[in-house]
């Protein structure tokens, strides 16, 4: 185990945002080839800092089902965390248009 930015992070941590990033990108159609991959590290990095605040929520939402510790709440926030910040960009794109007619 090692500290990355004074948060403990494993292998295991590092391994489920991965693949919750990756889970992300294969199936979002939101961002273009230039900005694709900004998004991918946002998502791996917020899915490594987020994985504790991820999982105290879904163990909120969901109590009892979950029991694979940070690692599922790091795979959660990977891949939400980049889901609603593409929502957001596009309801503030939205907003911008309707603005200006």
């Amino acid at each position: 185990m090692w500290t990355l930015a004074g948060i403990n992070c494993d292998f295991s941590i590092i391994t489920a945002s991965l693949c919750g990033a990756l889970a992300w990108a294969l199936n979002q159609r939101r961002f273009d080839r230039k900005k694709k991959p900004v998004a991918f590290m946002v998502s791996l990095i917020m899915g490594i800092l987020g994985a504790d605040s991820t999982l105290e929520i879904i163990q909120k939402i969901f109590p009892g089902y979950f029991s694979g510790g940070r690692v599922v709440g790091a795979f959660f926030c990977s891949a939400l965390v980049i889901t609603f910040v593409g929502n957001l960009i596009a309801r503030i794109n939205t907003f911008q248009q309707n603005r200006k007619n």
